[in-house]
Parts: C-alpha cells; structure tokens; sequence
C-alpha cells in the first residue's frame, strides 16, 4: 500500500495481483478541510501486467479526480 499527496488531499493506492497475473488498484481520496472530512474508495477498472502500471494509473484517476473537486474549503 502507498500513500501519495496531491493538491492537499491524500491518495491510498492499495494493488492487488489478480488470479490470471493481471493487476489492478484501487484508490482512496482522504480530504481534511476546515468544513469537511471524506473519504472516498474507488476502484481503477482497467487491469495491467503490472503492479507499478496499476498503481501509476489509479494514481493518475486520482488526481484528475482531485483536480475536478478544485481547491479545499
């Protein structure tokens, strides 16, 4: 599991290997702002060949995701 930061939020990748050798990531978005507090889980649905590909990718879902929500408030 790593966990990244990214315009203020935290971003938890947490890969797993899949039966057929394939990987995948799922993501979850941590936001402490002065109003509110989430917690948001989701899982990247393209599978990779490998562990890094995967993470690389919901990394980067991660962060448009947090880019769309703009700034904390």
């Amino acid at each position: 599991m790593a966990a990244l930061s990214h315009n203020g939020r935290w971003v938890t990748l947490r890969s797993g290997r899949q039966p057929d050798g394939t990987w995948v990531c799922d993501y979850t978005i941590l936001e402490i702002g002065p109003i509110r507090s989430s917690n948001r889980k989701q899982r990247y649905q393209e599978v990779f060949s490998t562990r890094e590909a995967a993470e690389a990718a919901a990394f980067e879902a991660a962060q448009a995701e947090i880019d769309a929500r703009g700034p904390l408030t």
